[in-house]
């Protein structure tokens, strides 16, 4: 669901930006959006083509012909790669997937995708970010699968901030999400009175296009400190509460981004800032970890 979403926002970005110049729209543009996770397998990829406000359906960016292989250099040394195949989606929309998921991504090693779209061309490259560790808190857990530890919300910064250790002192990319677990029907409560009702009063309300406020994200540049008593460079993020919008549980992921990614989500026009050549998009890579909590008063 959040790829289809993703292809819709990609949609209006790269279609409505020119409505008065027909000449706009006489060429595609080819757009390729994916990113590879440290210690997973390749996940689903899209590769396809912009579309026009004037008379295309959403299902004309579709380009299930390419012929798309991931490439894994050590250096400049080509050690391995993998081919990916087109894989359809229920709503007419497909992504390309690595059918056998054995490749793992890793931090050694920098990736390269290339597309040839008929005559052309497509490609981007990214280094993966380093691996980055979140220091035990008893306010979250890394399972789960267990019963969650609670967090108070009044306390959340000033007690229970996320301290993020990297592995040396160069600025690091780092990228935070929080998702309400909660399903519409169990009536999640805000944890600020949203007009004059305490639940989202529709499923829109809840979770939108782009899955606010369900899901908040945000994101920046962070320059790790050294702690003196134990050598460990530490970057400490302790504004993160008015990411939270629900009481209930939440998922909380904590990512090093990688440039090309961080240059997607920050710059202006960024989808063609986000590395990929002859084409708009990014192809980025994350690392890191994903924490669970449940939100209290």
């Amino acid at each position: 669901m959040r790829i289809i979403i993703l292809l819709i926002i990609i949609a209006l970005f790269f279609g409505c930006d020119d409505f008065t110049s027909s000449e706009r729209y006489e060429d595609n543009y080819y757009v390729i959006t994916g990113l590879l996770y440290e210690g997973y397998p390749i996940q689903p990829i899209f590769i396809g083509k912009t579309i026009s406000p004037f008379g295309d359906e959403f299902t004309d960016m579709n380009i299930p012909d390419a012929e798309v292989i991931i490439k894994e250099f050590y250096g400049e040394t080509l050690v391995d790669s993998v081919q990916l195949v087109y894989f359809p989606l229920e709503q007419g929309i497909g992504v390309y997937i690595d059918p056998f998921q054995t490749k793992i991504i890793s931090s050694n090693y920098n990736y390269r995708i290339e597309a040839q779209i008929g005559d052309e061309l497509v490609w981007a490259e990214t280094e993966v970010p380093d691996s980055i560790y979140v220091l035990p808190d008893d306010a979250f857990t890394t399972d789960s699968t267990t019963v969650f530890p609670q967090l108070e919300y009044e306390t959340a910064d000033s007690e229970h901030p996320l301290v993020i250790q990297t592995i040396d002192d160069e600025v690091v990319n780092l990228f935070f999400e929080f998702y309400c677990l909660l399903e519409f029907e169990d009536e999640p409560q805000y944890i600020a009175t949203f007009g004059d009702h305490e639940t989202p009063e529709d499923e829109e309300e809840y979770e939108n296009m782009n899955g606010f406020p369900r899901r908040v994200d945000f994101y920046g540049s962070y320059l790790p400190v050294l702690n003196p008593d134990n050598g460990q460079y530490l970057v400490t993020e302790s504004a993160y509460s008015g990411a939270i919008v629900f009481y209930g549980e939440y998922e909380i992921s904590v990512y090093s981004i990688s440039q090309n990614y961080f240059n997607y989500l920050y710059m202006t026009d960024g989808y063609t800032h986000g590395g990929i050549q002859n084409g708009f998009g990014y192809f980025g890579a994350v690392s890191g970890t994903t924490l669970y909590t449940e939100v209290v008063e």
